[in-house]
Parts: C-alpha cells; structure tokens; sequence
C-alpha cells in the first residue's frame, strides 16, 4: 500500500532558520551581511540541500514501490479469470470451467445439465432471452449484460459475450465478473491518483532544490568562490 502525502509536509526547524535568513537578506533593508553571516547561512543553505536529496531518494523509492504496485492491479485487470459455459439452444449447461462454477457458488457437477436460465434474475431475463435469439439467427458474437443469482449472495453483475462455435447444436458463452472489474477500476483510479500526487510533490521538492542551489551559488558569489553547482535554466 502507498503511504500517504501530506499536502504540507514538515518544515525542520533548520529550514525556517535558513528561510528567515533568506527573507531578511532580500528584504529592501539597508542591513548588509557580515563576512561571518554569509559563511553561516551558507551552511545551513548547504546542510538543507542535502536534507532535500536524502527526501528526494525517499520519494523515488515510494514512487518505485508505488509503480510495482500499480502494475499488480493492472495485471489482475487485464488477466482477470472468465467463467465459460457450453450451452445448447435451449441454454442447457453441457460444460462449464472451474471459474464458472466458483462463480454460481456451487460444485460443478451440480451445475451440468442444469438451464443456465435458472441463475438470471428474474428482472434481467428478458434481456439474456433475446441475447439467446441472437446468437441462434445470427450465429455471430454478441453480448449482454445481466444479474446471475449467487448462493450466499442477493446477485451479481455480468457481462456475457457468446463465442461462435462450429457446433451448430451448442455455443459457447464467456461470463465476466463486472463487480469484479468496477473493484479493480477504483483501485487502479486510486494508484494513478497517488502516484499523481507523488509526481506533484517531487515536482515542488525539485524546484526548492533547485532555487537553493542557486543561492548557495549568490552566496559562494559573493566570498569570491566558484559555483558549487552547475544549473541548467528551464
């Protein structure tokens, strides 16, 4: 699970003194720093540089942590088990998979030469009655989407695709677990918006990284030293 964000995360007590410093050296007052001052903040400027970098490789490695995840969900979606049904024109069942009996809640030999009828709602049959007729006149690839009565369960959502068999007799049915994707949907939605949220604050992080350096820069500038860091303007 990724760790949350917070939206404002906490300043150290080394960083406020480093930012009050900064305010005070940009504000319009005639004060000017001291030799000894400027060596001073420099340093704080420095040690909350490397504070920065030491939260800037935590973060990588969340934001790793969080992809690794992400893909899970991703390959739970796209891999997800389908229950199938081998039904005759009648919607008797022949045969069906390990999925598809787990699916009804029941054991599969209690399931075969049972009508695949038995387990639509009653409010949803006419719409897997007129998808049957489909199939049968058309002897093409349609779908629907119904409610199946689950033991243990009031019912659950599916969607329902039909697979062209040269059987003329018997056709194949490919059920899907709807509420299983809607779940699976939300998680995915949750990961991209944490993952959103991480590629947000690093993006701040990055940018304070970059304005103190060029600070310590103005400053090392200033005792008539070199740039200690070389910043690509954006």
């Amino acid at each position: 699970m990724v760790k949350k964000i917070s939206g404002k995360p906490e300043v150290s007590k080394l960083r406020q003194i480093a930012e009050e410093s900064l305010k005070k050296k940009s504000s319009k007052s005639s004060i000017k720093l001291s030799e000894s001052d400027t060596l001073k903040l420099l340093h704080e400027l420095e040690v909350h540089q490397v504070e920065l970098e030491m939260q800037n490789e935590e973060l990588m490695r969340a934001r790793d942590e969080a992809k690794i995840a992400n893909d899970r969900y991703i390959s739970v979606y796209d891999f997800a088990q389908t229950g199938y049904f081998t039904i005759d024109y009648k919607a008797k069942i022949h045969e069906l998979n390990l999925t598809g009996a787990v699916m009804l809640g029941k054991e599969r030999s209690t399931i075969v030469n049972r009508n695949f009828k038995d387990f639509v709602t009653l409010d949803t049959l006419p719409i897997f009655n007129d998808f049957i007729q489909k199939v049968l006149k058309n002897r093409s690839k349609e779908n629907c989407h119904v409610r199946l009565i689950i033991k243990g369960e009031q019912s659950r959502f599916v969607k329902i695709e039909s697979i062209v068999s040269e059987d003329e007799e018997k056709f194949q049915l490919a059920v899907i677990d709807e509420t299983m994707y809607k779940h699976t949907e939300e998680l995915l939605k949750l990961k991209a918006h944490e993952l959103k949220q991480f590629d947000d604050f690093m993006l701040t992080k990055n940018r304070q990284m970059t304005e103190l350096k060029k600070e310590i820069n103005r400053l090392l500038k200033k005792l008539g030293e070199k740039d200690k860091f070389n910043i690509e303007e954006q």
